[in-house]
């Protein structure tokens, strides 16, 4: 990259506000160098964060020499202290940085950070690792494609879109769009030159000169990749800069490997003194100074590592969460630092001293402490403080390395990667400096484990030094090491060639340490590989430069025989064979630069031993990957086409299946042989290796069928991949027969010879002809379900469009049989086939109960063998096995061979009794064997090669025939290949119906649609007997519903033809002509009527051995008609009777009617051909008098006749029993007839004792008391909650019209929806705008008083009886659960009936003036002047709480008819008044002390009136028309008010006692008092509180409370009282509200309600200069519309909650009343029904005129005079939300650091939690945030801010919904489903996540219900837990 033009001057030397180390030197690099090696000494080996601000400057210092200014806006700027470059860069926008680069060409590259999204198309990608970041995802198009979405659980993936060998259609992204010229594009077809042409080496256009550093420079020029071509935004670079930062990197890489170099590979602990001064070291001084480091893993929590800490190093507190959080972020962590040597006093951050002091401990107490922590197997070192100090620099230099992949010069954003990659492709030996004297340390511990690790690894780069290192290092490093070499790759095609050989170099290596060493095996280098073998270039290039599929072959096969020493798979005995993989001049020799020990050649040799399932290799979780890697690797195009080709591999992958031929053998427990004591897990590692290896077999098997990949390939060449000819898939096919006869014959040691024997035949006579076949009984012998050769053979057999006889013609064979027996005899084949058929037999044994004595084992086995989703991998491939032997051996030899395999010879030969199985058994053995002959001749799907497509659809509409089903369900009944193609839910559209779920417990649903039903077979293969039956149940049932009346034939199902036109196993039919399979046809139904005959009832089984038989018999008319029809008539068995006989035998049996319309189907079709032997045979039975159905309908009518007289009977015997009852009755009743007392009305029975509840023994309902914060308050000054108040319903009894919800999923505008995620707070409600409450609800359930208090009790032993359960309710909050609806409650509250007084019907003008009169006639009373509040509020003491002068009944007995009601108003005051004591501070009213008369929470407002607010606010935005809001509250919640009700009124009764009226008149009169101005404002009352500063609506309760019978005036008065404090609000709020341009929509007048709004608005604020000039001002700003809309929006609530109240306490006197079709809106509706003249009436009503003006008057003198805060704070009237989520989940993760960012600790949280109520954001079970002392995480904290005392949040990540509720909670279901209508938690599935209304409906309902604490007490009490609920 030569400058263009010259370059600018250079500004001075160093923007570095660093000084350097020493100044002896001017040359940056040794200065640097100086620098580094000095460090540890000069900061006394303690790291702190401005150690790494200096060693960021001096190497920024070092890396830029002069040339800052290339790399920040301008010359003056310098990096901030402790900045990164990319990270400064990105902020400043510095040349694009910090925004995507668009344009033509290049890949987006893309790399994941910890927590982002990303997506997976399957239609597009070629293979499920190709991902695309969020931004791609949604500027391309994937309508109807299958996405998933997934969330990186860690950093280093990147988004694939932009490159062209990862997707198999087109992307068509607009920001990546293909180059005119891509990399890899193929030129024509095939996948052209850059793929199958070995790249090389490239002449360096980047100076290669290495640096003055490097210790041993390069000796010869290599092959570096050359830098991008057609980059557009190069910059012209001077010409010294490229060397300065090339010496530099170099410098600091050989910086790290040395240090890395001494580090230990394990963090094993040396166990003496003398072993840890062995250590190697690069201290010169070798000073006795150590540090213990904790590492991280993932076996100990937060908590027990904390504990360790506190116990053995004496950390407390803070100090304690802070390292524990640094270990887990970090990966490990200094805590101690000792030694003999001083040092330092000071231990820095993150260490600490034993004990907590400031001396230093010894190093033996040190290396002692270190060992106990070490015990609990905690990963924990003790390394010498220098080498500590340079790891920890290695973790500063490392972060650098990081940054500078996102670092750039001017525009250009990838010439410092590349001269990364060039400088880590440089040549690295062994480090000078590590050979010297200043190494200390035994040469095995330390060079020479350095040494081994390199050995065989030729010319060493290093970046090879750094993938054999890596496992040296800890979490953080790790991942950033990672991330750069994925930005390396994301440079091109040749950069990825060049990191992939390094890699491939010392992949053996790399396998070594994630098998053996690594301690965190999530972050191995291992993972990497992803990255590199699922691209079809890379793969192709290291398979063939580098043999690694041999050598992973090798690996493999070393592990598994437990080759295994010093932490390293040793190479597997090579044999002498020719090393040459490929066809043609494509040979794979020795990789060029070299592969390791022993796996330099493409043979392997097998072990001389059988391999051990007990031992460590299979123990190991860790293999999988492997096979992973081999998979990926084999899957890609290119290889796909090589393997056919190249003998070599073929060879080599079928020694190593061979390996695990006959794995984990299993004998049957019986004859003689004990039960199984003892039972080993074994199988279970045994069946996780073999599937592993089924599923590359599967790979490896598709390699020979030359079948199109996908659409467009890769390289966007639209290639076709090479087919393999016929010659190499018979070579293939007679290599593994060749290894299958050399492992069963025990010609090598693969199998044990203590367990399977030498195979031997013998004669068997069957049908009077003999037999040779293998002698071997299953019962006896050693039988292994796993034969991985069977199955590889199995897969080769499936390309039949090669076997065909046609296609075998070009190599000189004539069929599937010259390819078996050209190199094997028939005895062989045999051999081979019989051991898939061991396994068939010993199924049937176990599944008809022979092998119970194996125990659980042997079931699981079974299980895991034939399970929907492994089987095909199996189960399926032996049974293949069979079916082939059919066409390629005698039809007959094969079925005799299976009979003899079951030890059925004889049973179908005529005999009925065998001398092992019992009869049950037997039975079930036919069954089984008669279910193999069924699949292996009519199953066709590998015999015909059905297309993929075809497979899916038969196999989804068996599995969706039985029923409809969830998608999940019907994914566990079909193969996992099948499910993960991508043509599974495109089918899966096209046969079935999809239901979506419309309640909130439902799921979406697949139901298969009416018309594919004809494809479905009731004998399909994958159908157990049971499914069988279900499915000709269905198919019956649709036949007859069809064809109506029913007729013959109509319930006979005929099977298909197999129509297997070409290939092979196109003779299949054949088959049916086989004398010996009609001999088991015969015998399959002689023997059952022989038994039934015998018995007198059918043999177990036999109905479902005849439905086997006969579909046999219809099978073989389908296929082979004449032939079978005259076979059936000639051939004779037992007592000369053919099968005709048995037939028609059957035909007319009595026992086996419903069998009669099939064997008259087949009689009718054998008749076709054989006619004479048919009528011959036949019995034809005269039907014309209907005698069978005659027979059948005389039965039924008896039956009927036998019920009616038994119910005639008993109808008798009732009647009787009623007359002789009544005469005793009345006999009995005339003695008193006068005197009989009326009964008692009972209101139910009591839920404890079961008796009726009547007056005759005290009872209540029980209630819950609980402190809400749920009402809200209008917020001041939010101009969105005020747009949200104008565009309020006007009727708030009425569901909004929206049809959201209609359909599921919904449809979404993506754009949109990502912008609700970016809504501050989610559209939440702030927490402080919220009103506190006390919330009173009842569950309708009643119970005795007395039987209450017992239950109580019971309660308490209970908690005593489970002292560590997480009990529901909470003893000292007084709670309990309900025993029958398990509702929590905390108090029982009386039962009170609707008042029955009639409303006072005195006119309204009339009743001011009488109660005014009668006041005046009263006398003054001093009791009641005592208690009511001294401020002048009006409000009585008595209903205040915590007031002194209430007296318990516990101290103050009742009168005895009262005394039961005081007892309940007693729970009622305890649970306020203990929550009144804890919220003073969340109350705004003001309120006397806690030691004066009235303390405490008023009771008719913050419980009665609240309760009632609440239920009005949860109403809001529900109900049908033709009804009030009084009709839809539910009856539970009206009889709550009058419980609430009735204990206000004994509250006052108990203030006056011995007054006749329990002192209601006084009260009443109290209440007129302050209603009326004119008592208000005398002196004989001292009501200085302006009467608007009070909420009117108390005062209607306290009237309810007290005078019910006035309820009608003092409404009118309240109402009038509320509109004006309305305006007074209104007013306030105005002032505080910017000008909103809200339109109002559906506006109409509402002059008749309010008449004149200006004339109103300025008469209440007349009395106040001041608040009428602010009056003034709203009525301009907002006009008299508005206003008008806004105070008929905010006193709507008032009408509606009156309307409850009245309901509640007065029913009859406030009916509904009717308005007729047109209907009107709600508050004229309330009007009406209330009774209330309108505001539009005023000017006539001078009474009210009156009141209005002396309460506005009143008022507006305290606000001039400025006495009182006389501010209005106004209810919110709107429907109440909850925070506002994106219809689709994963557009909350497309900027999700903006839209989820925790508030308390400034952080993106990973595991984030969005509270529903008020959308903050929290971080859930995280130690960021969490009270230590309380022990508590964000999520209480908040809640205690926000909701009180209940929570209510969504996790994110986990896509779950939490419930807090004080100190318990509970998860639920979330309201997300993904598009198959199914939850998915934690998101594991992966499928886009869309919001369900009804869900959604049902957490705001939850909420508003104020249900959430019943709804944790109900998850608690259905578990019984001992670990919290945190744990559920």
């Amino acid at each position: 990259m030569t400058p263009s033009q010259p370059p600018p001057p250079p500004p001075p030397p160093s923007t570095s506000t660093a000084t350097p180390t020493s100044s002896r030197t001017q040359d940056p690099l040794s200065r640097l160098r100086y620098f580094l090696e000095t460090l540890p000494q000069s900061r006394k080996y303690t790291f702190t964060p401005s150690v790494r601000s200096e060693i960021l400057s001096e190497v920024y210092s070092a890396f830029w020499g002069p040339y800052a200014h290339l790399f920040l806006p301008n010359s003056n700027s310098s990096l901030p202290m402790g900045a990164l470059l990319g990270e400064v860069q990105a902020k400043l926008g510095f040349g694009g940085a910090g925004g995507e680069e668009e344009g033509e060409g290049g890949s987006c590259g893309h790399i994941f950070k910890r927590g982002e999204s990303c997506f997976r198309c399957k239609d597009c990608a070629l293979d499920d690792s190709c991902v695309l970041c969020s931004k791609c995802f949604h500027a391309s198009n994937h309508t109807d494609h299958n996405v998933s979405f997934f969330i990186a659980q860690q950093s280093g993936g990147s988004c694939d879109c932009g490159d062209p060998e990862a997707w198999q259609n087109p992307i068509s992204c607009p920001f990546h769009l293909p180059s005119s010229s891509s990399e890899v594009e193929g030129e024509g077809e095939g996948y052209g030159p850059s793929i199958h042409t070995t790249p090389k080496a490239i002449p360096r256009s980047i100076s290669s000169s290495s640096s003055s550093s490097s210790p041993t420079p390069t000796s010869s020029p290599a092959p570096y990749p050359p830098p991008l071509p057609s980059y557009p935004h190069r910059v012209p670079l001077p010409p010294t800069l490229q060397p300065t930062i090339q010496s530099t990197l170099s410098l600091l890489l050989d910086f790290i490997l040395s240090t890395l170099s001494l580090s230990p590979p394990t963090t094993t602990l040396p166990t003496t003194l003398s072993a840890l001064h062995l250590q190697p070291t690069a201290d010169p001084l070798s000073k006795d100074l150590w540090c213990v480091v904790v590492w991280n893993d993932d076996k100990h929590s937060f908590g027990e590592v904390g504990v360790l800490l506190r116990d053995c190093c004496g950390m407390e507190g803070e100090e304690v969460g802070e390292i524990v959080g640094r270990v887990d972020e970090e990966g490990r962590e200094v805590v101690l630092m000792g030694g003999s040597g001083t040092g330092s006093s000071g231990t820095g951050t993150g260490m600490a001293t034993a004990g907590g002091g400031g001396t230093m401990v010894t190093t033996a107490r040190l290396l002692e402490i270190a060992q106990m922590m070490h015990q609990t197997d905690l990963g924990i070192t003790v390394r010498r403080a220098y080498d500590t100090f340079r790891e920890q620099i290695v973790g500063v230099l490392i972060e650098f390395l990081l940054d500078l992949t996102h670092a750039r010069i001017g525009t250009d954003a990838v010439v410092l990667r590349e001269i990364l990659a060039q400088v880590l492709l440089e040549r690295k030996p062994l480090p000078a400096d590590l050979q010297g004297p200043a190494v200390v340390g035994g040469e095995e511990e330390g060079v020479g484990g350095v040494m081994e690790e390199l050995r065989g690894i030729e010319d060493p780069r290093r970046l090879d030094w750094l993938f054999l290192f890596h496992t040296r290092l800890w979490k953080k490093p790790r991942l950033s090491l990672k991330e750069v070499y994925v930005g390396i790759l994301n440079l091109g095609h040749e950069h990825k060639l060049a990191i992939a050989s390094r890699f491939a170099n010392v992949y053996h290596r790399v396998i070594d340490a994630y098998l053996l060493v690594d301690r965190e095996a999530e972050t191995s280098i291992k993972y990497f590989a992803l990255q590199l073998f699922t691209v079809p270039s890379i793969a192709l290039h290291i398979v063939k430069e580098h043999n690694l599929i041999v050598r992973l072959l090798n690996i493999i096969t070393a592990f598994f025989t437990n080759q295994i020493k010093n932490n390293q798979i040793l190479s597997v005995p090579v044999s002498s064979q020719s090393t040459s993989v490929g066809s043609g001049n494509s040979s794979l020799g020795a990789p060029s630069s070299g592969s390791g020990p022993g796996s330099t050649t493409t043979t392997l040799s097998l072990p001389s031993t059988p391999i051990d399932p007990e031992a460590f290799p299979f123990k190991s979780k860790r293999f999988m990957p492997v096979f992973s890697d081999l998979r990926y690797l084999s899957h890609t195009p290119p290889i796909l086409a090589l393997i056919p080709r190249s003998p070599q591999l073929i060879g080599a992958f079928v020694k190593c299946c061979a390996l695990f031929m006959c794995l984990n053998a299993n004998r049957r427990v019986g004859g003689g042989r004990d039960h199984v004591e003892f039972e080993s897990d074994a199988w279970i590692s045994v069946f996780n290796v073999t599937l592993s290896l089924s599923r590359v077999i599967k790979v490896w098997g598709e390699a020979f069928g030359g079948l199109e990949v996908g659409g467009g390939g890769f390289g966007g060449g639209g290639g076709r991949r090479t087919g393999s000819g016929v010659g190499e898939l018979v070579g293939a096919i007679g290599t593994v027969i060749h290894h299958i006869l050399m492992v069963c014959t025990l010609s090598n040691d693969i199998l044990d010879r203590t367990k399977f024997q030498p195979i031997a035949f013998h004669t068997v006579t069957f049908s009077s002809t003999s037999y040779q076949t293998v002698h071997f009984d299953v019962l006896e012998g050693w039988v292994s379900f796993h034969h991985s050769l069977h199955w590889l053979l199995a897969e080769l057999f499936k390309h039949v469009e090669l076997l065909s006889e046609e296609r075998l013609e070009e190599v000189g064979l004539g069929s599937l049989r010259d390819v078996l027996l050209r190199n094997a005899s028939e005895r062989a084949v045999l051999t081979v086939v019989d051991f898939p058929l061991r396994v068939l037999a010993m199924i049937a044994q176990i599944r008809t109960g022979l092998w119970v004595r194996n125990g659980f084992a042997i079931r699981g086995q079974l299980l895991h063998y034939r399970d929907f989703m492994l089987r095909e991998l199996c189960y399926d491939q032996d049974l293949f096995i069979v079916q082939t032997a059919l066409v390629v051996l005698d039809p007959d030899l094969v079925m005799v061979s299976i009979l003899d395999r079951f030890q059925l010879l004889d049973y179908f030969s005529g005999a009925t009794v065998h001398p092992v199985y019992e009869g049950a058994q037997l039975m079930s053995m036919v069954e089984e064997v008669l279910y193999v002959f069924i699949t292996i001749l009519s199953e066709k799907a590998n015999a015909a090669k059905l297309p993929l497509p075809v497979a899916v659809r038969r196999e989804i509409v068996h599995a969706l025939a039985v029923g409809p089903c969830t998608f999940t369900d019907l994914v566990k009944r079909v193969a996992e290949r099948m499910v993960d193609d991508v043509c599974f839910e495109r089918v899966l559209k096209q046969v079935a119906t999809f239901k979506p779920p419309e309640s909130i417990s439902d799921s979406g649903m697949y139901e298969l649609k009416d018309e594919v039903f004809d494809e479905v077979n009731p004998f399909f293969y994958h159908y157990t007997r049971n499914k069988r039956e279900e499915v000709e149940t269905v198919l019956k049932a649709r036949a007859a519903k069809k064809g109506g009346k029913k007729g013959v034939g109509s319930g006979v199902i005929v099977p298909k033809p197999l129509d297997i036109a070409f290939g092979p196993f196109a003779v299949l039919a054949h088959t049916f002509e086989s004398e010996a399979l009609l001999q088991v046809m015969f015998y399959a139904v002689h023997n059952i009527l022989e038994l039934t005959a015998s018995a007198g009832t059918p043999p177990p089984s036999g109905e479902a051995i005849l439905d086997q038989a006969l579909h046999l018999i219809m099978l073989a008319i389908v296929e082979r008609a004449e032939v079978f029809s005259h076979l059936c008539g000639v051939k004779s068995f037992d007592d000369q009777k053919t099968l005709i006989d048995v037939l028609c035998t059957l035909e007319h049996h009595e026992q086996y009617k419903t069998y009669k319309e099939r064997v008259d189907w087949i009689l009718t079709n054998i008749a076709r051909h054989a006619p004479e032997e048919v009528r011959a045979r036949r019995r034809v039975i005269d039907l014309s008098g209907d005698q069978p159905p005659n027979a059948e309908e005389e039965k039924k009518r008896a039956a009927k006749a036998r019920q009616a007289a038994i119910m005639k009977q008993m109808k008798a015997q009732q009647a009787s029993f009623a007359i002789n009852f009544e005469d005793v009755e009345d006999e009995d009743g005339d003695e008193d007839l006068g005197e009989t007392p009326e009964e008692p009305v009972s209101y139910g029975t009591c839920i404890v004792c079961q008796e009726e509840l009547n007056s005759t023994k005290a009872f209540g309902t029980l209630g819950l008391l609980q402190p809400s914060r749920l009402l809200r308050r209008q917020p001041d000054g939010q101009q969105s909650y005020f747009h949200d108040v104008l565009q309020t319903p006007l009727s708030l009894d009425r569901s909004p019209s929206n049809s959201d919800g209609a359909t599921f999923p919904p449809q979404v505008d993506s754009e949109e929806d990502a912008k609700v995620a970016n809504t501050p707070s989610f559209d939440g409600f702030p927490p402080q705008s919220t009103r506190f409450g006390v919330h009173g609800s009842i569950c309708n359930h009643m119970m005795h008083l007395d039987c209450f208090q017992v239950y109580s009790i019971s309660v308490r032993q209970r908690h005593r009886a489970q002292a560590t359960r997480n009990h529901p309710e909470n003893i000292p909050r007084k709670e309990y659960i309900c025993p029958l609806c398990k509702s929590l409650g905390n108090v029982i509250m009386p039962l009170a009936l609707p008042a029955k007084a009639p409303l006072n019907p005195v006119p309204f003008p009339d009743w001011i003036r009488a109660s005014g009169i009668s006041i005046l006639k009263s006398k003054p009373d001093p009791l009641l002047d005592s208690l009511q509040f001294r401020n002048g509020t009006g409000e009585f003491v008595f209903w205040g709480v915590q007031d002194p002068g209430y007296v318990s009944y516990s101290r103050h007995p009742d009168k005895w008819e009262n005394m039961e009601l005081h007892k309940m108003v007693d729970t009622v005051v305890v649970i306020t008044k203990s929550i009144s004591q804890q919220t003073r501070h969340l109350r705004d009213r003001p309120e006397p002390e806690s030691t004066e008369r009235g303390a405490g929470i008023y009771l008719p407002e913050e419980l009665v009136g609240y309760t009632i607010a609440s239920m009005e606010a949860a109403q809001r935005g529900s109900g049908s028309p033709g009804t009030l809001i009084s009709d839809t509250v539910p009856e539970t919640q009206m009889r709550c008010i009058r419980g609430l009700i009735a204990c206000l009124s004994k509250l006052s009764a108990l203030q006056f006692k011995g007054r006749a009226d329990d002192g209601r008149e006084a009260v009443r009169q109290a209440i007129i008092k302050r209603l009326l101005p004119e008592w208000s404002r005398t002196s004989l009352t001292s009501f200085s509180y302006p009467l608007l500063l009070r909420d009117p609506f108390t005062i209607l309760i306290e009237t309810a409370a007290v005078a019910p019978d006035m309820l009608r005036q003092v409404l009118i008065l309240t109402y009038y009282a509320y509109l004006a404090r309305t305006v007074v609000g209104l007013v306030f709020l105005c002032t505080k509200t910017r000008t909103v341009n809200t339109p109002l929509t559906g506006h109409q007048s509402y002059e008749d309600i309010f008449g004149d709004v200006r004339m109103f608005f300025m008469s209440v604020a007349r009395h106040s200069p001041v608040f009428e000039h602010s009056a003034t001002l709203a009525l301009q700003t907002f006009g008299e519309e508005r206003l008008e809309r806004l105070m008929y929006t905010f006193t709507l609530p008032f009408l509606r909650r009156a309307a409850i109240l009245c309901r509640a306490i007065l029913p009859s006197a406030f009916p509904t009343p009717s308005f007729g079709a047109d209907e009107q809106c709600e508050y004229r509706r309330l009007l009406t029904m209330l009774d209330i003249p309108p505001l539009s009436e005023l000017p006539n009503q001078d009474t009210l005129q009156n009141c209005l003006s002396g309460w506005c008057a009143h008022y507006g003198h305290s606000h001039a005079a400025s006495q009182f805060n006389c501010a209005v704070n106004l209810d919110h009237p709107g429907i109440y939300r909850i925070a506002n989520l994106p219809l689709v989940l994963d557009n909350l993760f497309v900027e999700y650091e903006k839209a989820v960012k925790c508030p308390r600790c400034k952080t993106v949280p990973f595991d984030a939690a969005i509270c529903l109520i008020c959308g903050t954001t929290c971080c859930i079970q995280s130690h960021c945030c969490s009270d230590q002392e309380l022990g508590k995480g964000e999520c209480n904290m908040h809640t205690r801010e926000c909701g009180g005392a209940i929570g209510i949040y969504f996790l994110v990540r986990r896509c779950a919904v939490l419930y807090i509720y004080a100190t318990n909670g509970t998860f639920a279901s979330p309201p997300y489903l993904d598009v198959h209508g199914e939850v998915d938690i934690s998101m594991r599935r992966g499928r886009r996540q869309y919001l369900h209304q009804a869900r959604w409906e049902e957490v705001r309902k939850t909420w508003l219900t104020h249900g959430i604490p019943t709804l944790v007490a109900r998850k608690l009490e259905s578990t019984v837990d001992s670990g919290g609920w945190e744990s559920l």
